[in-house]
This record gives C-alpha cells, structure tokens and sequence, in this order.
C-alpha cells in the first residue's frame, strides 16, 4: 500500500464542490465515492452507495430508516436529486483514518415487503384499497392519474401477503401501472419521492429537457448525451380472451382484445392467451374487456423497443423524450421503463488505494456519470404485467355471522356471513385480537355481525332449479370453507363442524354418555328459538335396525323396522317390530286414486303395490253367497238384496280381471309384470279404477270405540258374512227402514225374545199376516191371551167357524155343535166394548230419495 498523507484527505471529505452530493441526518462526515441505482416503471428503485469517512465508528443502527438524498451535478449547473430511505447499511472496513460504508437506498416501497397481513375490504375498488393500504406509510406521497372508474369489489382479501406483494397484484389486475417522481431540492422536509399511479389512458409525461440527442461522450462536450440507442423487436402474443362464470346470472361473462394485424407480417396462427382461472370477476362484459385489453397491453410491450446507452443525468423513467440527431431514428419519442446508473464522485486519484476498490472503475473515470436504459415508443399502452394471486390454503373454518338477535341470516340462495379467526376488529372471535396495527383502519375488518365479509354460497349435495338440499347454517355455527379456485376471494361453505358448544344430537363414544357405540345416524333440526324441531333418524345396531321421523309438534312419529324408545343419544326399550304412525294430534291418510290396507303378507315384497288377490277372492265369493241368497228370498217372496249390484261394481272396479288394472304405459315404461327374466311381458300390473278403499286381512278385522261410531253411505251399505253374523248391544238395538223392512232365513228358524218387557209388532196402516205352514201356537204361561177387534173376529178350522160380528156370535159347523160343560147357566144378554190400543196417526212420509251428503 502506497504511503499517504492523511491530513491531506481530510480536506478531501467536503461535499461543496463535490459530484456527487449526500444529505442525510442519520450521519455525518459520509462522502459518496460511487453509486450504482436501478429505477424502473412498476419496480422500487434502489442506489447502492458506497460511501468514505473519516470515522470507524459510525454507529449503523441510527441510520436504518432513516430519510436520506443523493444528488448529481448536471451539465446545466444544476443537480438531479433521489431521495428515499436507508434500508440497508454495513461497513466495509477501515485503514488508518479513513472508512468506508456502504448504504442501500430505496422508496417507501422498501417497508411495505417487510409487512405481512391479513385483512378484508369490503365494498371498495383496488385503488381505494391500495390508496388505504398505503396511507399507514408516511414515508411515501401518493399521487394517482387513473382515468377510468374501477369497479367495485365486493370483497377483496389480504391474507398472508406482504404489503408490497398485496399492493402491485391489485394494481396488475386492474392494468394500473407506478412510477417515482422525486422532488429536485435537498430539502428533508418529507419523503421527497412520490408514487404516482396511473393507467394507460393517462397522459404520459414529457421529460426535462424534453429532447435529447444522439451523440458521443467527451469531456469537452457540454450538453449530455445518448451514446447508444438501437431498435429491438420481439415476437409476442396477439389476442387475450377472458372469461369468468357468473353464478347469481348463471351467465359467462367474457371479453376478447386483438392487436391490429400487419398486413407486412408473415401469417402466423392466432397467439391467443386465453385466461379463465376463477369465477366471479366480472360483473358486466365492459369489465371482461377492460381486463382483457390492458393484459394485452403489458404482453405486447417488448414488441417494439429500444435499448440506450449515454449519460444524460436528468433521464427519468416513465417519462417522454425526443431523439434528436440519430442517424435512422431521429424524430422518436421514447419512454424509458427500466434505467441504470453508475456514477464516480470526483475524489481524486489516490483513494481507492486505500485499501483497493470495491468495484471496477477502470473504464469511468472519477466524476463521471453512464447508463443504460430499456424504452418503448411513446404513446405504448404501459401496463403491468400479470401477477398470479396467491393460492389460498387448502380449507378453514369460520363462524356464521348476522344480524345482532337474530338466529339465522341469509339471502335467497342460502348465502351467509362468515368471520374467521384471523380477522381482527371490534368484535373478533372469542380469543381473537382487536389491534389492526394500522391507523388508517383502527376499526378493522371483524365486526362480528352482517357486515362481516362478504355473502358465501353454501355448497349442498345436491342443488337445482327449485330441488335439493336446504341447510342453511345457523349465526354461531362453525363451518368448513374452501375457495373456488383457490382464489380467497371466492370462499365456498362445504360443510359445518361439531365444536366444544355444539354436539352432535346423536353423540357416541368417548365421554357422550350413550349406550351405544355409535350406531345412531341421522338429522335433527332445531327452531329458531332454540327448542328441538324434526328428527330423522338411522339406527344401524346389529339386528336392530331402525328408521324414525320424529317431529315436537303433537310429537308426531313415523317408525319402521325395530321399534324402540329414544331418548336424545340414548337407546331406550323395546317396544316392537314393523310400521308404527303415532301424533298426539289429528292424522289423515287421503289417497286421490284408492287405498288399500292389507295384513296379508308378501314373501320377500314381491308383488306390486295394489295387489289384492285374496281381498278380491273373498269379495267374488262373498257376492256369490249374496247371490243365491237374494234368489232364495226372492222365492219366497221376502225383500231382495238390491244393494248387489253395488258389490258387482265394485268388483269390476278392483278386480284386475276386469277394470282393475292399468291398460297402457305409464310415463314410457310398459305397465306389466315380469316375466321369466324379463322386466315386462307378464300380467297388466293392479290398480284401483276408481278411488276405492279396501281393508283386508287374512285373519280377524277389528273397530272398537269406547263413544260412539257411525257409519255412512249415500247409496247402499251392504254386509255380508260366509258364516254368521251378529248384532250385540248392551242396551237398545234399532233398525229403522225408510221404506220396507225383511227378515228371511233360508233354513233354520226364527226368534224374536224379549227376555224382560213386552214384544210388540205393529202395522200401523195395513194389515198384518202370520202364516206357517204347520201349527200356530199361542201361550201365555202366567195371564191371559187376548185376540181384539175392532169390528170382527172369525176363528175357523176346516169348514168350522166360530164368527163374534158386533153383538151377534155364529157358529157354523157342517158336523155336531158340541158343549160339554159340568155346569151350564144361561144368564140374560150383555155386552162390553173391546178396549182397542190405539195406533199412531199422521205419521211423517219418509222421501224416497235421501241427501247423500250435507
């Protein structure tokens, strides 16, 4: 190492009539010896400084985050200045007095990547939620030049993204681009740099000075230049299409951008970049080619560009400049993205040997300036390019949020609001955390109520057109949430989960109480105000198995299979076997097209549904046994069964060998039996031809009432029994005809008892017969017989009469009169009326047509 004096350089380490210029609170005594910056449209800039002092013991804490400023000496006499924020600083080492250190110099931008969070917003555009996103960070000024309106965002989820990341995907997805202007004073009052966003209709900015020219670099130039500057092509896509599913509108929302044709270019195929990734991103099809035409615009800019080369100091990206003096290319405006600088502060020859260079400055000599630049044609749509939303991770759960009181919130199509536990708020989830850590939303994004988030369809196993399934789960249910897509703005309920409070209804296993291990399936509701609703339930035990609908409303039941109380998850006695309708309130069975209730049984259930062969077999001899007794009474002319022909209708009704089948297909499948092996081709399949009832059974029928019971029929009611039939009543027994009345035997006898009380048979307004065809007998074992009549009476036997007319008694006999008596008197004349019974008059004529209902 060459000696040096080192007083000498201390007079060295003074910025007045320096290159390169430093301001910074932080530090004292630090002198640029070199830089190297990046600046570039949609991308931080960052200046890497390497800096000299004549202290080793610059304390490097104080200086992270600290504002600071750089600035360049420029050939009008002025300086162009960057200003930003020191992010990084280290030392290099030192020799003797002198140090170096190098500071790493970046916007605001910087301390947005180094923030990672997890929030909602609701209801906002992506430039209102960046504008949001930025406002916690002082250290940058923002300024926005976007000219279309923005649609508005139902939900737009932060959720483990940086800050930085979170804030340039927005603003890809919505073809907004950024760039840094920064303020041309050394002055420390604010950032001194400012974000400025803006979209492709916005008016590009014109650099100052507004031309530059094309030409060599020399010292003895005044004027700055651009040394390089040629013209690079590239082949690249020509069409975007987009499309996205609308699910409220079950509609496709699509939008298609085509680059202009060159009629100079070869024919090649269409380069489409079709990007369909998730659903629900576009409202109307305005937005789809907005979308469409700005992705578009960010692949079509390296078509057409230039790469530079010079040192023109006051260059900026994002900003318009004229070319002057190019050989080909005078005349064109370009708009440099990208930019590169390296400069070399004038600090003499000797001090990079203090301890050898850092970097190479073999081909920049000290106080000078180069860069390297990246542009496009001014007037190029400047977009973005697309940036991949982050995968969301794989399900979580949530908590069913609504309205404060209520028990359930929802819209038509069974969406709800939900709150997860990382949201912080007002009113995080139990255990959750209220502190945003931003001043700009202290409120944060948990309000624990209907706002929460935004509307989440409900997956079911099954949803159509008016059909499906219907669970809307209820506020305070936790729920499984997927993402559609993988897209977290897209969350989709999947399912519901059983937590601490909410067990199952029909709980097993460890520490559930039950007496079973588990074999309980099922469903139960619950009301809106906390009480048991309807049950349904499986019960698989071993040789038990079981179905039961229960509902709380006149606890109504419908049990099948093995029959067995139940007491919540609690299997109770047993109680039988088969089918079992209980409710403690009214129960109706209606069957429009007939009913049949039947206790005959069918091996292994094969039959159809309306099968009655036995019930009609019964009923065909029943009529037959009608039948022949009608003929029978009619003989011996007794009152005829007239009501038959109301059983023979009936049979033709059921009866599937007359009308009691179907006769065509029903709904395309043919209506008959199966045969050998063939689904059809058998016998016409039963049914009703009218709306019939039948009971049957192969054993005993019984109806018992301990009140009263009626039975009706507006035509006739007939009762027929293949062996007896009786009449018992504990008290009176009536029969009343409206018109006539017969009792036949057509073998055997008949007996009218009264076992106490009197016997009475009466004919009010006619005569009346008894005839036999062997004798009459009329005893009276303890009193009298008494025969009266009105007007006469006339008792014969053969050709003997014996004839009482009013006063007058004649008896005739064509043989001897007889009297033998062991006394005989014969007293005078006398005579007494027959005390008669009186019989009832006016009686009330009955219609011969009765109402058949009221």
């Amino acid at each position: 190492m060459e000696d040096f004096d080192v007083s000498a350089w201390l007079g060295l380490l003074s910025q007045t009539t320096r290159f390169i210029t430093l301001d910074t609170t932080a530090a004292d005594g630090l002198i640029v010896e070199r830089f190297e910056g990046r600046e570039a449209v949609n991308d931080d800039f960052r200046f890497e400084l390497d800096c000299v002092s004549a202290s080793a013991f610059i304390d490097l804490k104080p200086l992270i985050g600290q504002p600071i400023s750089v600035g360049i000496a420029t050939a009008a006499g002025g300086r162009r200045y960057w200003h930003g924020i020191i992010t990084h600083a280290a030392s290099l080492g030192a020799d003797g007095g002198l140090a170096r250190y190098r500071l790493d110099m970046q916007s605001g931008l910087a301390l947005l990547a180094l923030r990672r969070n997890a929030l909602i917003f609701q209801d906002r555009s992506a430039l209102d939620v960046v504008t949001q996103v930025l406002a916690d960070y002082p250290q940058l000024k923002v300024r926005t030049e976007v000219t279309t309106p923005l649609r508005t965002r139902p939900i737009c989820t932060q959720y483990r993204e940086t800050d930085l990341a979170f804030v340039q995907r927005l603003l890809g997805e919505e073809g907004l681009s950024y760039r840094f202007e920064h303020d041309q004073t050394s002055s420390d009052d604010g950032p001194g740099h400012t974000l400025v966003i803006f979209d492709t209709q916005a008016a590009q900015p014109t650099g100052a000075p507004a031309a530059v020219r094309f030409h060599r670099i020399d010292a003895t130039e005044q004027d700055d230049a651009i040394s390089v500057f040629s013209e690079r092509r590239q082949l690249v896509p020509d069409q975007v299409t987009t499309a996205s599913w609308k699910p409220d509108q079950v509609l496709s929302v699509a939008g298609t951008a085509q680059a202009p044709h060159d009629g100079n270019a070869p024919e090649l195929p269409s380069l489409d970049v079709f990007d369909a990734d998730r659903s629900g991103r576009f409202d109307t099809a305005a937005q789809a080619q907005h979308y469409a035409t700005h992705r578009l615009d960010a692949l079509r800019l390296p078509a057409r560009t230039f790469r530079g080369q010079g040192a023109v100091r006051t260059l900026e990206a994002g900003k318009s400049y004229l070319l002057t003096q190019h050989p080909d290319l005078s005349g064109q405006s370009f708009v440099p993205l990208t930019l590169d600088h390296v400069a070399t502060n004038n600090l003499g020859t000797a001090l990079p040997h203090l301890r050898g260079s850092q970097t190479d400055d073999s081909t920049l000599g000290k106080g000078s300036y180069r860069q390297q630049f990246d542009a496009v044609p001014a007037g190029t749509p400047i977009a973005p390019a697309h940036r991949d939303r982050p995968l969301a991770p794989g399900v979580q759960t949530a908590i069913v949020t609504g309205v404060p009181g209520d028990t359930l919130t929802g819209t038509r199509d069974h969406q709800v609001r939900v709150q997860f536990p990382w949201q912080r708020g007002t009113a995080p989830l139990p255990g959750g955390l209220t502190d945003t850590m931003s001043q700009h939303l202290p409120q944060g994004h948990a309000p624990g109520d209907h706002h929460s988030g935004t509307w989440v369809r409900v997956a079911e196993a099954n949803a159509g057109a008016h059909h499906g399934h219907s669970f809307v789960p209820r506020i305070g249910s936790e729920v499984l949430v997927e993402y559609a897509h993988g897209d977290i703005d897209h969350p989709v309920v999947v399912g519901q989960l059983y937590n601490g409070p909410a067990t199952p209804p029909f709980a097993a296993g460890e520490n559930s109480g039950a007496n079973h291990p588990g074999t309980l399936s099922g469903v139960q509701t619950q009301t809106l105000d906390g009480q048991n609703g309807s049950r349904w339930v499986l019960d698989d035990a071993s040789g038990q198995l079981r179905h039961s609908l229960n509902h709380s409303i006149a606890d109504s039941q419908l049990n099948l299979g093995y029959l067995i109380d139940q007491s919540g998850n609690t299997r109770g006695g047993y109680r039988g076997e088969g089918f079992e309708l209980i409710t403690a309130g009214w129960a109706v069975v209606r069957a429009g097209e007939g009913l049949l209730l039947s206790g005959t049984a069918r091996a292994q259930g094969q039959s159809t549904q309306m099968d009655a062969a036995e019930a009609i077999g019964q009923l065909k001899a029943a009529n037959a046994t009608a039948k022949r007794l009608d003929s029978a009474a009619t003989q011996a002319k007794a009152g005829g069964l007239a009501a038959n022909r109301a059983q023979t209708d009936l049979q033709q009704v059921i009866d599937p060998q007359q009308n009691g089948k179907y006769t065509g297909p029903v709904n395309g499948q043919a209506s008959t039996k199966p045969s050998g092996s063939q689904r059809s081709g058998g016998d016409p399949v039963e049914r009703f031809a009218a709306p019939a009832i039948m009971l049957e059974s192969p054993e005993s029928v019984a109806l018992t009432t301990p009140n009263s019971a009626a039975s009706f029929a507006g035509e006739h009611q007939h009762l027929t029994s293949q062996r007896d039939t009786h009449l018992a009543a504990g008290a009176t027994l009536a029969a009343v005809s409206g018109d006539s009345a017969s009792l036949y035997t057509a073998d055997g006898g008949m007996k009218i008892i009264a076992n106490h009380g009197p016997v009475s048979i009466e004919a009010h307004t006619d005569a009346m017969d008894i005839l036999a065809d062997q004798s009459v007998t009329v005893t009276s074992t303890t009193d009298s017989i008494q025969v009266l009549a009105k007007d006469k009476i006339v008792l014969q036997s053969g050709q003997s009469t014996i004839t009482l007319d009013g006063q007058n008694i004649t008896i005739a006999c064509p043989g001897n009169f007889t009297v033998k008596s062991g006394t005989h008197e014969w007293l005078g004349g006398e005579g007494k009326a027959a005390q008669l019974e009186p019989l009832p008059q006016g009686l009330t004529q009955l219609k011969s047509d009765y109402p058949r209902s009221v």
